[in-house]
């Protein structure tokens, strides 16, 4: 007889589908080229600036209804449109006929991750089980560590592609996206709690998410410190190509280079999924290893710069795996998506800004002082600290719970499920759950306890 108990096959076939989804999400044969085959269709660096912010601007836009639209309608279905707007940006960008038409495609590009962007953490997370779950910082870390390998190989294959005709690596990004929209449709919705739908159901899911967030001070500042965190690294990542070429790189060191980006963050995803601990002490660390990393970048020796940038890509792979697990234990199931994808949305924010600012500065004063700048930013996140050790740890009273919620809205015993019911008393709790199954049939509250 088995040591461990059977689990269904279902489940299995279930998770397995949602990896396949993931890794062929993670396929990225434009990535390292669009620059230049929008340069080959005879379009200046003014206007493929203007389709980068035409990127950004989909988040902007996209990144908090697309999340409450998984939260409410459903991941799978969130994930089935990502996966549609990537066929679709794909091709617009074949065409590339007018500056239009390739706004509308990166639009669209950027859409799709709006659509990812929380849904799919929070899919991953609610079809584990509760067992599973405190294993969830492994399981992530290691998927992230597969995504990024299957990006730097997609994106150096299609590199290669791409010298014989630019027809080719679009070809495969669009059947890949077909395989993806097959298998999301293929998803089964975790079993989760549900308590409104339609019109007023997105506004008191805002509503919930807001009262979630006041309750978690923690949480509000580490969305805020994640954008600056990730805003000012990723504008040291966009402008690495040029710091090297200035420096007499070659294009094929250079793509080398960013192949071994994606390495070190896969590599780093794996270490944090298998890191324990609290994430307090742990983010400082991260932080100013990170941002020291970004700052060496701008040293005129080559070799030290390609050693820092090597060694700030490795800790912001950490960074990912433990961020997203410290997230996902904080919030409950029925705001999750709908809360990370608040991160990703004031990211694009600040990319509208930092990005062409990031330019002006690199022009006027030099690659340095742009690395310099980058570098502290994103090590003085290390502060939220401060905020992190004194989060607190006491239960908190149901009458407290219910007075962050708007007032229309206590007497409505479904809205009191927005609370995390980790700080709701054990008292309150079993009210919660017979003030619950008084009104409906039961269900289980895994996802939201504990």
């Amino acid at each position: 007889m088995s040591r461990f108990p059977a689990i269904p096959r279902r489940r299995w076939h279930h998770i397995y589908r949602f990896y396949a989804w993931r890794v062929f999400s993670q396929m990225s044969f434009m990535g390292a080229i669009w620059i230049l085959y929008l340069l080959h269709r005879g379009y200046s660096i003014a206007e493929i600036g203007l389709a980068e912010a035409a990127f950004h601007l989909a988040p902007i836009l996209l990144e908090l209804p697309s999340g409450s639209f998984a939260d409410l309608a459903g991941r799978r279905w969130s994930l089935v449109v990502s996966s549609t707007l990537i066929l679709l940006g794909t091709i617009f960008l074949f065409s590339a006929a007018t500056l239009p038409v390739v706004l509308i495609a990166m639009f669209l590009t950027g859409g799709s991750y709006s659509f990812r962007s929380g849904a799919d953490q929070a899919f991953l997370y609610d079809a584990l089980t509760t067992e599973q779950k405190s294993r969830y910082g492994r399981v992530f870390g290691r998927l992230l560590s597969v995504g990024y390998l299957i990006s730097g190989v997609s994106t150096w294959i299609g590199a290669m592609l791409s010298e014989r005709s630019y027809a080719i690596p679009l070809a495969c990004s669009g059947f890949f996206a077909v395989c993806g929209i097959l298998l999301a449709f293929g998803l089964d919705e975790p079993a989760r709690e549900r308590h409104y739908s339609g019109r007023k159901g997105i506004r008191a899911h805002v509503d919930d998410v807001h009262a979630l967030l006041r309750t978690r001070p923690a949480v509000a500042l580490m969305l805020a410190v994640g954008a600056v965190f990730w805003g000012s690294l990723t504008v040291a990542e966009l402008y690495v190509q040029a710091v090297f070429s200035d420096r007499g790189l070659s294009n094929g060191q250079i793509g080398l280079l960013v192949g071994s980006m994606f390495l070190a963050i896969a590599a780093g995803t794996t270490i944090g999924g298998q890191l324990r601990g609290s994430f307090a002490w742990q983010w400082p660390v991260l932080a100013v290893t990170t941002g020291a990393g970004v700052v060496l970048i701008g040293l005129e020796s080559v070799v030290l710069a390609i050693a820092a940038f090597v060694l700030a890509q490795f800790a912001s792979g950490v960074v990912e795996t433990r961020m997203s697990a410290w997230y996902n234990a904080q919030l409950p199931s029925a705001q999750r998506a709908t809360v990370l994808s608040i991160e990703s949305w004031l990211f694009s924010c600040l990319m509208i800004v930092l990005f062409p600012l990031g330019g002006w500065l690199a022009q006027r004063s030099g690659w340095s002082v742009l690395y310099l700048i980058c570098g502290l930013t994103g090590a003085l996140t290390s502060l939220a600290v401060i905020v992190l050790r004194k989060q607190p740890t006491s239960r908190m009273s149901l009458s407290a719970c219910l007075n962050h919620l708007p007032r229309e809205r206590r007497g409505h015993v479904g809205t009191i499920w927005s609370c995390p019911l980790q700080s709701v008393s054990p008292a309150a709790t079993r009210l919660l759950n017979a003030a619950h199954q008084s009104r409906s049939p039961p269900r289980p509250v895994r996802g939201f306890v504990g």
